[in-house]
């Protein structure tokens, strides 16, 4: 599943309200450790995107800059994770492949289970 590139705060709005479970990477083009994690992010989305319950977005802070205040960034690259709308407290800051890839393993999890209990009703 591609990753999504967020333009605007309602187009952020709308896919969080509309996807279950989503994993956003805040970055800016001029982001050194951004540009060096970025393939592993498109790695993961390709490998645990799941149609309409996982999806996979990035926005540049300089181009969102509403949406990156509302987020609280600090520091880039950061990845938050939602679920049902909400933020959880599963962010992870800076460009650490370990906790990326076991932030969205345990993601990809939850989603499962929750499609297995939808398609299960």
């Amino acid at each position: 599943m591609p990753v999504i590139t967020i333009t605007s705060k309602d187009q952020f709005d709308e896919l969080i309200k509309k996807t279950p479970f989503v994993a956003v990477q805040a970055s800016a083009s001029w982001c050194g450790p951004c540009k060096a994690i970025s393939p592993m992010f498109v790695k993961h989305s390709d490998t645990l995107g799941i149609d309409n319950t996982y999806a996979f977005a990035k926005f540049d802070t300089d181009d969102v800059p509403d949406l990156a205040m509302e987020l609280g960034v600090r520091s880039l690259p950061t990845f938050y994770f939602f679920e049902n709308g909400d933020k959880t407290d599963s962010n992870v800051t800076g460009a650490n492949p370990p906790a990326l890839k076991k932030t969205v393993e345990e993601v990809s999890e939850k989603a499962k289970a929750k499609g297995a209990a939808v398609s299960d009703n």
